[in-house]
Order: structure tokens, then C-alpha cells, then sequence
């Protein structure tokens, strides 16, 4: 088997001459060709081992979706490294304890993301050299000017407190910095929005360009070598290729080891599933660092010679589905449901539309307009989190084909994928190839903790054996997920083991149904149910709400009546739980439900961070 580099190799000299990846910059959409691609993967691999990178060193990588990401990310595993993505929405808590964690030595980032790397940089001891992707060699010149007004800055500070300069005389020197930083800034952005309005004779700044030379910061044309080719990795397909640090949903995240052997493996055994060849073409849209995108959206594509279009924003996905007409698009539930009610909203507005579409017979009239405005026959993946069932319907009365998948970052990610042939609304679909499931201890219903065992099985976390022992048990992966196989094999989700809320009569109830439930309310953005223990031995049925404003608003217009107060809104929501809990047997139905003023803390794929809610309510009782 071989190295997830050389995979991606292989079909760059298949496919030089066609676009790998593709770009919207300045309005228009820029292709960067195969061949390009690995010109840059090369090149980044050269100047990782002219620095002096070492088998099995940490490389992370912290930024946005680009080209050259991915070919950083490419270039870290050719030149014998291991790649860290890390999560750009970290705070600085938490980048510190991945950055920390790892070890790692280099890291490629942005300059939008330098502020929050500089304000913990004293606490990365292994942390060495830093390179900046969207660098690029016009700006050279203007950043050494930047460092040798920098270095006088210093030397100045330096001066007038060793020989007492009075403050008036200062402020004339100062001034005239000030004036010359000016107009250096107006032809370079070498430093990032925050130290600039700090100013350039601030302490905050120069402790940030500190940390920059300190560093060795450079942009990534400075840091790539262009001529000399690198040397072999010797790296192998057992070798560690990435460390991925969980999002996060139950507490402090760990750094799950994925081999080369374990992500080719799940590669390989989900494109017979997903039915695709070179002609995939993908919207890029999930943050890239998550292992869902990562697999799925970058390296599947890449290693078939598919292309991949990077979305602008979520504004944009519509606008960018029509401009490029992805064959596949993969997004998580939050975003499926946000989609299908943006689309049913515009029918519903008119009456013609909403009358054509009520009937079977002339709802293809409808749904034919709607998939034009969406760029055509796309075909959806949902993955990340249990997709409700009547999201799956509403696109599919659309003419939409959606397939669910199941899987988790220590999987690498695929465990099941619905495919052609092989779907079942409310199902993940069967395992993929080479991978068992088992349900773990089924109760009555056939739920029970869902294990697995195949090749695509991560090594174990990153220095945590403990951890690591905890879940893998006699070859089998214990996911902490709830489930169930059917006869034909397929595989249901129903919860967390950890959130799953059992009543004094020994019933099973699982919060993620319940939040499907409320979720079909036009007023309900964001809902998370828990259980709320009234005694040691009993739980009743609780919930946080964060209401859907914008909606509520627009049905104070629509209706004529005055705006809502706290007790008014209230009310509102109240009546919507209760006609939810209609379509739930008694024992699951919300007992108490209090509002949020914010939405709620989530990781990368829009899923609640239960943990810190749960911490947030247990402090308030």
C-alpha cells in the first residue's frame, strides 16, 4: 500500500494538464492545474528538509480552504512529516493546548491568524519557524522595509529611556514613524489589522514583531525551494501521516493518530460506494482541517484526478453551486436544513409556486426551476452529525438526491455511506468495504453502542494511552455513538451514549430525536434537550432554546400585531414544544425549556458543544 503523497502523485502525472482546484480571487475563478499543484507540494517539501525537518515531526497548519493548504498539507506528508490541521475558529485556550499538545515545530497560517498565535507564542516551546500561505513574493521588499523600521523602532525605544530623552522631543520623533508607518501601510499588509492599530511605538507591537523574528517568519514563496527536488521520505504506509484533534463536543480535545495505511484504506473502499471517477467535481465548502472535508472532499477527489471548487461563503453556496455545477457537495445537517427551508420559504411566498408544488403532478414544474437555480443534478452527502429524515424527504420532493453517510475522526472518517441501490431515509446506509460494526449490548429496540473494527481504525490518540485503551478494546473501536443494524445491514443513529436520558420506568429517551422534533418549528433556530436530574435516580426532560429572531419578526409583520416581549415570546415557543411533543410518545416530551440570548457554542461541523452548555447550566441550579 503506499503513502497517501505518492496516491496523490499518481494522478497528478495522470492529470497534470487539469484543473485540480479552483478559486474565486478578485471575482473570477482561478484554476490551479495538477501539475501546478505538485510543483508546489514539491517545493514545500524541499524547504521543509532544507530547514531541517525530521521524520515524524509535527507540521500544523492553520487556515482557511486554499491551494495552498493543500498542497502544504501534501508537501508536510512528502517531505516525511506529520500534518496537524488545527481548527481556525479556536480560541486561544484551545489552539494553545493543540499547538502545545502536538509538538509541533513549523506552523503554516495566515496573517489573519498571527495576533492569536503571537498572544500565546511564549507557551509553544517546540514551536520554531512560522510560514505565511498567503505570502507571496511582490510583498518581499515591503516586508524587509517593515523589519528595518521595526529594528529602528527598537533601537529608539532603546535610546530615549537610556538617555532620558524628554517626552516632547520624543513625540516629534514619534510623529514622524508614525507618518512614515503610514505610508508603508498603505502598499503592503505585512502586519495584521489588530498591531496596526495598536500603533508601531506600541509595547503590544513589539512584542508581536518579536515573535515574528523570533520565529523567523517568512512568506510561503521565501520558504519553498523551487529547483531542488526532495529526497525521499522513506515514510511508509504504517507510518503516522496526520493528527487530527477531535472538535471537541464532550470536552478537551485529543489528537487521534491516523495512518497512511488508515486513510488510503478508507479512500479506496468509499469510492466503490460513492460511485464517482475522475469526472468528480466537489464545492468545497466544510472547514478542511475537519476529517469529514479532509477525506472526503480534498484527498478523494485528488487521488481520482476529480476538481475541487473552493465555495466563497455560506451566503454564496447557491450562487456558487450555479457558477460551478458540482457533481457532489458535502455539508453537515445544520446546513441541509438551513438550504431546504431557505428554498421552501421562496416557494411558499408565492402562490403560484406553492399551489404547483402541493400537487404531485405539477411539483417537477417546481422542483426542475429550483435545481437549475441550484447549478443542476448536484448530488448532496451529509455527513458530521444524524441527519433528520424529513430534511432527507423535503429535498428529495425536490428532485434532489441526498445520500447519508456515518462516520468519526478516529475512523478516518467512512464507516457506512447510503449509495445507489442501497438507501433508506433515516438510515447511514451499510458499512463500507473491509469495515465490521457491531452493536454493542443491544436493548430491547436493538440499540446499543455501536463498535468497529477495519483497517481505517486510527493507531490511538496522540500520548494518551489511557485514553486510547479506553476505546480500543480487543480490536474494536468503541464510537461512545447509539445505534442499530437491521436486518439488510443497514445502520441507524440514534444518540450519544453520553446524552442519552433514561426515566425512572426505564425508558430510553434520545435528546437528538427530541431536537428533530422542535427543530420543524419556524421559530426555533437552535434547541439542545438534556436531561435534568431531579434525584439521584431521576431525570426529567429539559431544554435550552435560542430562538430564530428574523422568523419571529417577520411573523409579528406578517400577522399585524404588536412585537414580542420576554413574556410574549415565551409564550410563542412554548406552544411550538408542545405541538413538537405532539409527534413524540408522552415520556419524551420537554417538561421545562428555558431561552437563550446567543446561539450556542459549536465545533467546526455545527454541532453543540453539549459540555460547556451543560457546565453553563449545572453552575446556574
Amino acid at each position: 500500500m503506499s503513502t497517501i503523497d505518492l496516491l496523490i502523485s499518481d494522478s497528478s502525472r495522470k492529470f497534470s494538464a487539469k484543473a485540480a482546484v479552483r478559486q474565486k480571487v478578485a471575482g473570477l475563478w482561478r484554476e490551479t492545474l495538477y501539475r501546478d499543484l505538485w510543483r508546489d507540494v514539491e517545493r514545500v517539501a524541499a524547504g521543509l528538509q532544507t530547514w531541517g525537518l525530521r521524520h515524524g515531526d509535527r507540521v500544523a497548519l492553520l487556515g482557511p480552504n486554499s491551494p495552498r493548504w493543500m498542497s502544504s498539507y501534501l508537501g508536510i506528508l512528502h517531505a516525511g512529516g506529520i500534518v496537524v490541521p488545527v481548527d481556525k475558529e479556536l480560541k486561544s485556550g484551545e489552539l494553545r493546548h493543540v499547538l502545545e499538545d502536538c509538538g509541533s515545530c513549523i506552523l503554516f497560517t495566515e496573517r489573519a491568524y498571527l495576533d492569536g498565535v503571537a498572544e500565546i507564542g511564549r507557551e509553544l516551546p517546540d514551536l520554531k519557524k512560522i510560514v505565511l500561505l498567503d505570502g507571496s513574493s511582490d510583498l518581499n521588499a515591503l516586508q524587509t522595509l517593515s523589519e528595518t523600521i521595526a529594528l529602528m523602532v527598537d533601537e529608539w525605544q532603546q535610546l530615549a529611556e537610556k538617555f532620558h530623552i524628554p517626552p516632547d522631543e520624543r513625540s516629534r520623533m514619534e510623529a514622524l514613524g508614525r507618518q512614515l508607518e503610514g505610508l508603508l501601510r498603505q502598499n503592503s499588509q505585512a502586519e495584521t489589522a489588530e498591531v496596526q492599530e495598536r500603533g508601531l511605538f506600541a509595547k503590544e507591537a513589539l512584542r508581536f514583531r518579536k515573535f515574528c523574528q523570533d520565529h523567523g517568519l517568512c512568506s510561503f514563496d521565501e520558504f519553498v525551494v523551487a529547483d531542488t527536488p526532495p529526497r525521499p521520505s522513506g515514510r511508509n504506509s504504517e507510518d503516522t501521516a496526520v493528527i487530527l484533534y477531535t472538535s471537541g463536543t464532550t470536552g478537551r480535545s485529543k489528537g487521534a493518530m491516523l495512518s497512511h495505511a488508515n486513510i488510503i484504506s478508507n479512500i479506496r473502499n468509499s469510492i466503490p460506494r460513492l460511485d464517482v471517477d475522475h469526472t468528480m467535481h466537489t464545492l468545497s465548502f466544510l472547514p478542511i482541517n475537519h476529517v469529514f472535508e479532509q477525506v472526503a472532499g480534498m484527498l478523494i477527489p485528488l487521488s481520482l484526478g476529480g476538481t475541487i471548487s473552493i465555495a466563497e461563503s455560506i451566503k454564496k453556496i447557491g450562487q456558487n453551486l450555479v457558477e460551478e455545477k458540482p457533481s457532489i457537495f458535502l455539508g453537515v445537517p445544520a446546513v441541509f436544513r438551513l438550504l431546504l427551508n431557505r428554498i421552501m420559504k421562496n416557494i411558499n411566498d408565492k402562490a403560484l409556486s406553492r399551489v404547483l408544488f402541493a400537487n404531485p403532478i405539477t411539483r417537477p414544474l417546481v422542483s426542475a426551476k429550483v435545481k437549475k437555480n441550484l447549478g443542476g443534478n448536484v448530488t448532496f452527502i451529509s455527513g458530521g452529525a444524524a441527519l433528520d429524515p424529513e430534511i432527507a424527504i423535503g429535498l428529495e420532493k425536490l428532485g434532489f438526491t441526498i445520500y447519508q453517510g456515518y462516520g468519526i475522526t478516529e475512523t478516518s472518517p467512512v464507516i457506512s455511506v447510503e449509495c445507489p441501490n442501497e438507501k433508506k431515509i433515516g438510515s447511514v446506509g451499510r458499512p463500507i468495504p473491509g469495515v465490521e460494526v457491531r452493536i454493542d449490548s443491544p436493548n430491547e429496540e436493538g440499540v446499543g453502542e455501536i463498535l468497529v473494527r477495519g483497517p481505517n481504525v486510527m493507531q490511538g490518540y496522540y500520548n494518551r494511552p489511557e485514553e486510547t485503551a479506553e476505546v480500543l478494546r480487543g480490536g474494536w473501536y468503541h464510537t461512545g455513538d447509539l445505534g442499530k443494524l437491521d436486518e439488510e445491514g443497514f445502520l441507524t443513529i440514534c444518540g450519544r451514549v453520553k446524552n442519552l436520558i433514561v426515566t425512572p420506568s426505564g425508558k430510553n429517551i434520545y435528546p437528538e430525536e427530541v431536537e428533530n422534533e422542535l427543530l420543524k418549528s419556524p421559530f426555533i433556530a437552535e434547541v439542545m434537550v438534556y436531561g435534568h436530574k431531579l434525584d439521584a435516580s431521576e431525570e426529567e426532560v429539559h431544554a435550552q432554546v435560542y430562538p430564530d429572531h428574523e422568523a419571529i419578526d417577520r411573523h409579528v409583520r406578517e400577522q399585524g400585531i404588536p412585537p414580542l416581549n420576554e413574556a410574549g415570546l415565551k409564550e410563542l415557543i412554548r406552544r411550538e414544544i408542545v405541538a413538537g411533543g405532539q409527534r413524540l410518545a408522552d415520556y419524551k416530551r420537554v417538561k421545562r425549556f428555558t431561552l437563550r440570548d446567543d446561539e450556542f457554542p459549536k465545533t467546526t461541523t455545527r454541532k453543540i458543544k453539549r459540555f460547556v452548555v451543560e457546565a453553563d447550566i449545572s453552575a446556574t441550579e
